[in-house]
């Protein structure tokens, strides 16, 4: 039986793993998959300042299933720096619908909900 961990980085043996790598490469955040859930960043590189406070994190909800980190981030890059994105995922490999993005400040919160609220990935 071949398992998703072969590597320990949450990547290997995923669906869209080399889209996924080259977003990781880009970026130079981290991708970890724990708990049900593939987290990307928290904190981001470079970050030298405590974590973003209250009222910082998004719900996004109704994605597609076969969406992923490829085409969420570059999303929500144009709003804001993100701190950190939980995409929550099934024992099968697709997300379970929904993830959790938390933004630098408040502000780009705001700007996302605006931005995202209704909004059509695909």
């Amino acid at each position: 039986m071949e398992s998703n961990h072969k590597s320990g980085d949450g990547l290997s043996g995923t669906q869209k793993e080399a889209a996924l790598r080259a977003l990781v490469q880009r970026t130079g955040y981290s991708l970890v998959q724990e708990n049900g859930q593939r987290k990307y960043g928290g904190p981001p590189p470079g970050w030298d300042s405590t974590p973003p406070e209250r009222g910082c994190e998004i719900f996004i909800g109704k994605l597609p299933r076969d969406l992923f980190e490829d085409e969420l981030i570059p999303l929500c890059e144009k709003i804001g720096k993100i701190y950190e994105m939980r995409l929550m995922m099934d024992f099968n490999g697709n997300n379970r619908g929904y993830a959790f993005v938390t933004f630098s400040n408040k502000q780009e919160a705001k700007n996302a909900i605006k931005q995202l609220n209704n909004y059509e990935i695909r």
